[in-house]
């Protein structure tokens, strides 16, 4: 495997800024999705992203399109792969275990993601 065989994703990221929640043991952080793909997410946290070590789930709130529409609220198990400090707090990398609810609008998001750019 060539070195840059090794870097690739496994699905493009897109860049998109949202709001998220992500829980871990006892603690509920609110951060800003950065970037996403089917397998993965980018959470800017402006603080304790030192304390992540493992599980985490990750609750993005529902997406409309219309006002009739009721759609879930993602929820994402995911685990840290990598940790940035930056200047407003820490980017985090998390690859996403399971999609535990709002699969399809996990899936909508990513698609459009992937058709925009």
């Amino acid at each position: 495997m060539t070195e840059k065989q090794s870097h690739e994703r496994a699905h493009p990221r897109r860049k998109i800024y949202m709001t998220c929640e992500v829980a871990y043991e006892d603690r509920l952080v609110f951060g800003k999705v950065i970037d996403a793909s089917y397998g993965g997410i980018g959470i800017l946290l402006p603080q304790g992203a030192d304390l992540i070590k493992g599980e985490v789930r990750i609750h993005i709130s529902p997406l409309r399109e219309s006002p009739v529409q009721s759609p879930e609220e993602i929820t994402l198990r995911a685990r840290p792969v990598y940790r940035k400090e930056m200047t407003k707090g820490h980017h985090v990398g998390f690859r996403v275990e399971q999609i535990e609810s709002g699969e399809p609008e996990w899936m909508r998001l990513c698609d459009s993601l992937t058709r925009t750019a």
